[in-house]
């Protein structure tokens, strides 16, 4: 079967996963289900006193975190030829006895395991306006605030602060910002590979790339002075 396909018959092999764990259960849970464990198997000479204590002693400490359902499933499974195993007591429930169908159900408990989906992963969270604009801000803060097309998301929450008024532009300050952009662009280019160069002077013949870094420094200089 194809991992992360699950049979009806696996399911209460599943539930019992989660039962109450061999090593900590009361002794009273204990020989109340071997009780049934040996009826289910047709044992007719019970264990004596000093057998049973060897029993619950073997079954305590080799198998602490398995539960007390999965033990009654394996016994279960294990009558109904489910299991490869010898199911003959000759009227004898001993430690190797168990082990024989404990083994075999350790198997086929693994097997289940492999089989369960892994559990869905939680939607991711989603960031309000503020958190994103924060976001954004603090990157640019701590980092080395050298160059304005480095600012992240820009175009995103230049749109939220527009939104929130908190930014606004006098046309001298957007024909400032055009300056400054072209300016910075050309320092560039005159320190570009040629064939760099060339490529980059694609870029800034495209208005929304121009857009984009006016945008970004816009940003920066509404960063810088939040933080002053």
């Amino acid at each position: 079967m194809p991992n992360g396909l699950i049979s009806s018959e696996d399911i209460p092999i599943i539930e019992a996963f989660t039962g109450d764990k061999l090593n900590l259960i009361s002794p009273v849970t204990l020989r109340e289900n071997l009780a049934y464990i040996f009826t289910l198997i047709g044992l007719t000479r019970l264990p004596d006193v000093t057998e049973l204590e060897v029993i619950e002693d073997y079954i305590r400490t080799t198998y602490p975190y398995f539960t007390i359902q999965e033990m009654r499933i394996a016994f279960k499974m294990a009558v109904q030829g489910k299991f490869d195993c010898n199911i003959e007591h000759y009227e004898k429930f001993s430690p190797k006895y168990i082990s024989g169908i404990m083994n075999a159900y350790k198997s086929k408990a693994n097997q289940v395991r492999k089989n369960i989906p892994p559990p869905p992963e939680p939607p991711a969270k989603q960031l309000s306006e503020d958190e994103i604009v924060e976001f954004t801000k603090s990157e640019w803060l701590s980092g080395k605030r050298e160059d304005f097309n480095r600012v992240f998301n820009a175009d995103k929450v230049f749109m939220i602060l527009l939104k929130q008024k908190k930014l606004s532009f006098t046309q001298d300050q957007i024909l400032e910002t055009i300056k400054v952009v072209r300016e910075d662009n050309l320092y560039r280019l005159n320190r570009m590979h040629p064939k760099d160069a060339k490529e980059y002077m694609k870029q800034i013949k495209n208005e929304d790339f121009i857009e984009s870094q006016c945008k970004k420094l816009a940003l920066v200089k509404y960063f810088e002075n939040l933080s002053n």
